[in-house]
């Protein structure tokens, strides 16, 4: 790894920001860039801090005071899972695509997806329907489905958006169809970084997962109860 990452020289390459939406293979994606050496944010910002700090809440302040949308947060490579969602707002910062560039022009944009429905039903599983609850309570729904309408509308415009700016930028600009690419792909578009294929796993796939009932009610229940602090 020492090796790779000395080769790549991580601090002196442009960021790469993954612009797609949670639930799109972010964790592995994170794992990819930190195994070959590479500063990594992947929704949380750890810093040995007991609290950490949300990547989406820095850059969604960041934008209302007028600095740059990474302020306090510039020191990585690779950049994401960048929602912000406390149960009262929820915010993408994938959508600040444009900010990024504006304040980081030779950024690379990575859109990670995945077929849009799988996506939407992994979303309202995730933290065992944790999330799916927050997401309502701050777009002030009761009804799931209404929700997953939202959730479908918000992810056609968001790639609508992004393949119609991003199509005079090709060099800044990679796709990543974790459904259909291969991590070779993804490897072979960004020959810099010195990224592993064999690196990129599946790591928050749970589909197929069998668990003890208790387990899993444990589970459910850590993550509906547990206290969350979102800085």
């Amino acid at each position: 790894m020492q090796d790779r990452a000395a080769s790549a020289q991580p601090h002196a390459l442009p960021r790469v920001v993954a612009i797609g939406f949670n639930k799109c293979g972010t964790r592995s994606l994170a794992e990819l860039f930190r195994a070959a050496g590479h500063p990594t944010v992947h929704h949380k910002i750890r810093e040995g801090r007991p609290v950490p700090r949300r990547i989406g809440r820095v850059m969604r302040e960041n934008l209302a005071a007028g600095r740059k949308v990474f302020t306090s947060a510039e020191d990585f490579t690779f950049y994401c899972d960048l929602i912000y969602s406390d149960g009262t707002v929820t915010w993408e910062g994938a959508t600040a695509f444009r900010e990024i560039l504006r304040d980081y022009p030779d950024t690379i944009l990575l859109l990670n997806f995945r077929d849009r429905e799988g996506w939407i039903a992994s979303r309202l599983k995730h933290g065992h329907g944790e999330f799916a609850k927050r997401e309502l309570a701050a777009r002030g729904l009761t009804d799931l489905e209404a929700l997953k309408d939202q959730w479908r509308a918000e992810w056609d415009a968001h790639l609508a958006d992004v393949r119609a700016y991003m199509a005079d930028k090709p060099d800044q600009y990679v796709e990543f169809d974790l459904d259909n690419d291969s991590a070779d792909d993804l490897a072979a578009r960004l020959p810099a970084y010195g990224l592993d294929a064999a690196d990129l796993q599946d790591i928050g796939r749970t589909r197929g997962k069998k668990m003890h009932p208790l387990k899993r009610l444990a589970k459910k229940l850590n993550a509906h109860l547990r206290p969350r602090f979102f800085r």
